[in-house]
């Protein structure tokens, strides 16, 4: 599930941000006496299949539902079964073929009994009626289970409901085994206004409307985890497509159809690109995004991910404003759903893998400036969680499954990944991915069924890598300085790992690189493997700059400050996005020298990707120097949206000039994003408000994003 975007994302950029989950409880949830070591529950039957048929009464908000459960039991003699059934479920009776049931309550728990004991691996009907609704499910955080899209003053069409399953919820509208050390298949059977649509897991096998009355059937005939089952019903907007032999559905709010394809039309790219670097072919029988109002981040429900129509996107809004949203659920129907965490102490198996598939989409899609964007802020993100409290990334201990959605889980989780794939590289790392995949489909995984994958594959022991990686806390800090032995022609390079051991944290074993800069790059091979390490390295002549780990390949705090003179060499060379930007931002400090000012506009005008190298020549353009505007001119025409705004924002630094102004009016078409075109007005406002006002009120139009009602 993608639950903290937002959160990341401020935290990359500097910025404080809301508490996670994990922290609004008060104190470490990971620490007694608020954690208690947590185990997956004893299971009494297998569960082979789960029929839910719910009849909506949408005017009382209210829904009366049954619940099939085929059975086997695992053990011979039992005559008690345990169901769970949430608190917003009120049952009514319980049966087996036909033959009442006696049950009683223990919280979420319900126990069946039976007239005679039950014969092992025998299978059964155990069939649940009750009435429901009542409790409004607010999704993560706020009562995951059933949740009503009620009309507000603003906006009468809303209308509808969608199921939250992850961690419990959906005990909150079917009663069966809700945990996920259990997978089974399902269908449902759901019956609404005749004005509304339902889309659930699977394939729909029926759509019949009768007096006013819509009832639709839908069945996943492959096993998965219950939380995983998902229903969304309303009056919606629905465009079908197709990627291969899968149908692709795409479902919005009524009205809000025009932003499909901008939201998700590349979403064949996407499945392309995880079948082919996994190896494995997407495995469900069709796909549907559904983005929902109230909804907020996204689900990866199997087959059928619901995603908070707030993210809905336009052409206009930037380069593909959902990938990564959609990107990370997509990445789910692998990394989730087709293997799923046995309990949710192994969150990570989930979370952590869509986090980093995510970021490969990026690489595979935006270049790998953007992936090592990515990564670097995944490691903010997480460093900043570690201040408040640092935890193995596998734990059974816990103060609730809620808590393990966090900073570690997420974007620490997804850099070890990134660790792992660096260390193996790529043709072993996938490898290892696609024999997992392979073996474990259609079942709960734990670390071990990961680790012995990688490990069968490629003959590396990665066990040591699980051990100091995964199932100890913290991570490395690192400290280095380095000089120049002229006697032996060498770089004596010095590094600590200053990271605090006395919390369980390891001394890390680490293989990596130094960067040696000249007048090109030189990796050089160096384990870390000691608090305290020195390290002799051949030239034939003294570097101009010396980096550490120069291509980011693990997770790492890196303290360290480069020496004026290295900044210059560090721009042209560094392959790294971040440290050419760290460089960038120390030679414009102060007054520029000549050298620095040309080899940053030079790296600008060369670097024509889309997500260039240097995410932001603003630092350059508030030197207001007019030598530089043929390069804001040039840049206006760039691939890249953020550039044509540096670019624009720049020029509006200069004097006045009558055929810049005519350059950035012929930018303001229905092709050019909202913020451009703000930028556009604030330049020409300030050229000459009276001489541009009829272009000025252009740009003031074209920036401002459809009204809709009341959705957004």
């Amino acid at each position: 599930m993608y639950r903290h975007r937002l959160f990341l994302t401020l935290l990359a950029l500097g910025i404080a941000a809301v508490p996670t989950l994990a922290q609004r409880g008060g104190g470490n949830p990971f620490a007694p006496p608020a954690a208690k070591l947590q185990y997956a529950p004893d299971r009494d039957f297998d569960l082979q299949h789960l029929k839910v048929e719910l009849d909506i009464d949408w005017p009382n908000r209210k829904f009366t539902g049954a619940s099939t459960n085929t059975v086997a039991p695992l053990r011979a003699g039992l005559t008690v079964l345990h169901f769970h059934a949430g608190k917003n479920i009120e049952v009514a009776t319980a049966d087996t073929e036909g033959k009442p049931l006696t049950f009683k309550r223990d919280g979420e728990l319900l126990a069946v009994t039976f007239p005679a004991p039950l014969a092992k691996d025998k299978p059964l009907l155990v069939r649940f009626t009750y009435k429901g609704g009542g409790i409004q499910g607010g999704g993560f955080g706020q009562g995951d289970g059933f949740h009503w899209m009620n009309p507000t003053e603003n906006n009468k069409d809303k209308q509808g409901f969608w199921t939250q399953g992850e961690t419990s919820g959906n005990r909150e509208w079917a009663v069966t085994w809700d945990y996920p050390n259990d997978f089974t298949t399902t269908e449902t059977i759901t019956t609404v206004p005749a004005e509304w649509s339902v889309v659930g897991n699977g394939l729909p096998l029926s759509d019949t409307v009768k007096n006013g009355r819509r009832t639709v059937r839908w069945k996943m005939t492959q096993p998965h985890a219950t939380y995983l089952m998902a229903l969304v019903a309303g009056p919606f907007d629905i465009k079908k497509d197709k990627w291969r032999d899968v149908p692709l559905w795409y479902v919005v709010p009524k009205g809000y159809g025009d932003m499909i394809d901008a939201s998700f039309g590349d979403t064949p790219d996407m499945l392309e690109f995880f079948s082919t670097i996994t190896g494995v072919k997407y495995a469900w029988p069709k796909y549907a995004q559904n983005a929902m109002y109230d909804f907020g981040g996204g689900m990866e429900n199997v087959s059928s991910t619901t995603l908070g129509m707030g993210a809905l996107t336009d052409f206009r809004s930037g380069f593909r404003g959902m990938a990564s949203l959609n990107s990370h659920e997509l990445a789910h129907q692998w990394f989730g759903d087709l293997v799923t965490c046995k309990d949710w102490g192994e969150a990570w198996l989930n979370e952590s893998f869509a986090t980093f598939f995510e970021t490969l989409y990026m690489e595979h899609s935006r270049g790998k400036h953007a992936y090592d964007r990515e990564i670097e802020g995944n490691m903010r993100a997480y460093f900043g969680e570690s201040r408040r409290y640092k935890r193995p990334v596998s734990t059974n201990l816990y103060r609730d499954p809620d808590v393990m959605f966090d900073s570690h889980t997420y974007p620490k989780g997804g850099v070890i990944l990134h660790t792992l794939r660096r260390q193996l590289g790529d043709a072993v790392f996938f490898g290892g991915i696609k024999k997992y995949l392979t073996e474990h489909r259609h079942t709960p995984v734990e670390w071990e069924d990961l680790c012995r994958a990688f490990t069968d594959y490629s003959g590396i022991n990665c066990e040591p890598f699980f051990q100091q990686w995964l199932l100890k806390p913290g991570h490395p800090v690192l400290e280095y300085d380095w000089k120049w032995d002229e006697a032996t022609s060498e770089v004596v390079l010095s590094v600590k790992q200053t990271q605090d051991t006395a919390d369980g944290t390891p001394i890390y074993t680490i293989p990596t690189k130094v960067g040696l800069i000249r007048d090109s790059l030189n990796r050089v091979p160096v384990t870390l493997s000691a608090a305290e390490q020195v390290f002799r390295i051949k030239a034939t002549s003294k570097p101009a700059a010396v980096i550490l780990d120069p291509d980011h390949d693990f997770l790492r705090e890196l303290k360290h400050d480069f020496a004026p003179d290295e900044l210059l060499p560090i721009l042209k060379y560094a392959p790294v996005g971040l440290d050419k930007t760290i460089a960038m931002q120390g030679l414009l400090t102060d007054t520029p020298s000549e050298a620095a000012v040309a080899a940053i506009a030079a790296l600008g005008k060369a670097d024509a990707e889309r997500f260039p190298a240097l995410a932001s020549l603003d630092g350059l353009g508030r030197l207001e120097r007019e030598d530089l505007r043929p390069l804001w001119r040039g840049l206006l025409t760039h691939v890249s949206d953020a550039r044509r705004g540096d670019a624009i924002r720049a020029l509006g630094k200069l004097k006045h000039d009558p055929a810049d102004a005519k350059l950035l009016i012929g930018l303001l078409t229905e092709k050019e994003t909202y913020s451009n075109c703000a930028a556009i007005a604030t330049v020409l406002d300030v050229w000459d408000d009276k001489a541009y006002a009829t272009e000025i009120a252009k740009a003031k139009k074209l920036a401002q994003r459809p009204r809709r009602g009341g959705g957004r």
